[in-house]
């Protein structure tokens, strides 16, 4: 899959897509697991499901699925907030994470961190209505 299919990277050039190859973390977790607990202190991180897919839970309550090859809490890149709500693994799962300091600086680096930032505000707000700015 090609990275500049994802929203957030579609502004950066292949050298800077290079180096986010270098920063992001590969994670694993096993069906069932919890990869973020609604009110859970932001760890700063967002998360590309390289394989499997997760769903999304507020109060109990299912909101989505989120497959391969999609981005979830690209908002913890922005704003320094608990988690709305919990993701689980919903099948074996590879992630590559990647944190608020990096992405700042790619971003910033490249000239776009403020189109990245309101377009990253947008998709939340669209998908969770209680977000504000």
């Amino acid at each position: 899959m090609d990275l500049k299919n994802i929203y957030i990277f579609e502004w950066l050039s292949d050298e800077e897509l290079s180096y986010f190859d270098t920063i992001a973390k590969k994670q694993s977790f096993k069906k069932w697991d919890f990869i973020i607990s609604e009110w859970d202190k932001s760890n700063d991180n967002a998360y590309i499901i390289e394989s499997g897919f997760v769903e999304v839970f507020h109060k109990g309550e299912k909101l989505a699925t989120i497959n391969e090859w999609d981005i979830f809490w690209e908002i913890a890149l922005i704003v320094n907030e608990p988690r709305a709500s919990s993701v689980i693994a919903w099948d074996d799962l590879k992630l590559l994470a990647f944190n608020r300091n990096d992405f700042v600086m790619l971003y910033k680096k490249s000239g776009n961190f403020e189109q990245i930032r309101n377009k990253i505000f947008q998709r939340i707000k669209k998908s969770f209505y209680w977000i504000k700015e």
